[in-house]
């Protein structure tokens, strides 16, 4: 299993839809993407945004057969890692019923905002 940067293709887009049925990702060329493949084959992703002087993680995903193996855990790093070489701190949107809460619980998010949607935040490291 391969974490990289990657830039957008049409197989990441047809990945996101895949993973998100009914939505229609909007990639932008200066947005962060990092991708997990296997033999060439992309099987997860993470997608970032700056905005607000923070990385929002827009989205993270991986395909069904190849969940409950770590990769939405090294995704998650990849883009933690990135997110604090350029200084700024990580913040995501989720639905309190994400079963990916306690991955980002683990990976040092805290609870900021609980509405209908929980905002978490993840400090960067000095």
């Amino acid at each position: 299993m391969r974490i990289r940067k990657a830039g957008f293709s049409e197989e990441l887009a047809s990945l996101v839809r895949r993973l998100f049925p009914g939505s229609e990702p909007l990639f932008r060329d200066k947005d962060s993407y990092f991708i997990a493949e296997e033999d060439g084959r992309i099987v997860g992703f993470s997608h970032l945004i700056e905005a607000e002087g923070r990385m929002l993680l827009q989205g993270i995903g991986v395909l069904q057969e190849w969940r409950e193996r770590g990769i939405g855990g090294r995704l998650l790093d990849a883009s933690i890692r990135f997110a604090d070489r350029k200084g700024m701190d990580v913040f995501l949107k989720v639905r309190p019923d994400n079963p990916a809460l306690g991955l980002y619980y683990k990976k040092g998010f805290t609870l900021k905002k609980i509405k209908d949607v929980y905002v978490l935040e993840r400090k960067r490291k000095n």
